[in-house]
């Protein structure tokens, strides 16, 4: 960890207008992207590829839409505008739901 730590503050230390590999600029990338992930605590997180050509700016539309499809992002979307609870702790959906099916989730259990 100290060798990280150490590595971190030499990397970050590259001023304006040196020459900047591609590692190091992949570096810092991904060292801004997961401190975004420690600050926002995210439930999991989705690639999606914008475009085949790796071109920055370039968004292919029914690539993006084919890809939240699989990944069952418009479906969870849809079934959140229908009104369902999408995330809810157990005891609450225990609470909710239990009187369907008395006795399928034994006493005790969480």
């Amino acid at each position: 960890k100290q060798w990280y730590q150490r590595r971190v503050a030499i990397t970050a230390g590259v001023r304006k207008g040196m020459f900047r590999t591609v590692s190091q600029l992949y570096k810092q990338q991904l060292e801004t992207l997961m401190s975004v992930l420690h600050d926002t605590k995210p439930h999991f997180v989705r690639c999606i590829i914008p475009n085949h050509e790796k071109k920055a700016g370039k968004m292919v539309a029914p690539l993006i839409l084919e890809q939240l499809r699989c990944n069952g992002v418009l479906e969870g979307i849809r079934i959140c505008r229908q009104g369902y609870p999408n995330r809810i702790l157990f005891q609450e959906f225990r609470q909710r739901y239990e009187i369907l099916t008395p006795g399928a989730i034994p006493t005790g259990f969480m």
